[in-house]
């Protein structure tokens, strides 16, 4: 007998949902520095456990980037963003001038652009560029960070993050038409073309870019424990990224 065609099976399913919804909110030992939620823990996702905030989605990446632009004055930058995060949305409220990108998602998007050609941009025209794991998704990464360092202005900033593996010297890549499946073997995702390792900060340096990183351990290990700064479990598969970085690429 299939366990899961059990009359009550879903039943059962559906109120330990109900449970758990009810019950997470106390008592209060996490918090999501986004937008202010606060629990016994976040919820897991594919790769990691209470990493999820249960209100806007967030995950640790979303809080150390946010905890990252604290350490800017963004409220008068001229600000582009690409890929943008639903979680994030309330922090650019007050940013008098923010404008959004992406390639595939046209829904509530200014430009549809591709960052690898982004001819349609002046150069020196930006603040700030954001891009949260979006170069991993793009053929030419070199291309796109030489076109995101073009548009920026003289001591703009580059707000990236990237999938790295751990303790991984050197960025894996395969250009090559090799099928979704593949891909997501390779690199943890059908539609990416590299897993990132350290020299990621070379890549940047080498446009020129004056590099700043920040991790959980930059916030302080009380903080990054309270807002989930870095995922409470690793997971041991080699494709995860288990240390998350925020890289602000400063243009001179």
């Amino acid at each position: 007998m299939n366990f899961y065609n059990f009359k009550g099976y879903w039943r059962i399913k559906h109120l330990k949902n109900i449970l758990v919804k009810k019950t997470l909110p106390f008592p209060k030992l996490v918090q999501c520095n986004i937008c202010k939620w606060s629990g016994r823990k976040f919820l897991d996702d594919y790769w990691h456990k209470k990493v999820i905030c249960p209100a806007c989605q967030s995950d640790v990446r979303h809080r150390l980037l946010h905890f990252s632009l604290r350490k800017i004055d963004i409220k008068y930058k001229k600000i582009l963003h690409f890929a943008p995060e639903n979680c994030l949305e309330n922090i650019f409220n007050k940013v008098k001038y923010y404008k959004t990108a992406d390639l595939i998602n046209f829904e509530n998007i200014d430009f549809k652009i591709d960052i690898s050609d982004m001819s349609m941009i002046n150069d020196n025209e930006y603040d700030i560029v954001i891009a949260s794991d979006v170069l991993e998704h793009v053929y030419n990464d070199n291309k796109a960070i030489k076109e995101i360092n073009r548009i920026l202005k003289i001591q703009g900033i580059a707000v990236l993050t990237v999938p790295q593996g751990d303790n991984l010297k050197y960025t894996i890549e395969d250009l090559n038409d090799i099928s979704k499946k593949e891909r997501e073997l390779k690199f943890g995702n059908y539609d990416h073309y590299r897993l990132y390792g350290t020299d990621f900060k070379k890549k940047l340096e080498d446009e020129k870019f004056i590099v700043k990183i920040f991790e959980a351990q930059t916030f302080g290990h009380k903080l990054s424990k309270y807002h989930v700064l870095r995922p409470p479990m690793i997971n041991k598969n080699p494709l995860a990224t288990n240390h998350r970085k925020i890289y602000h690429a400063t243009k001179f």
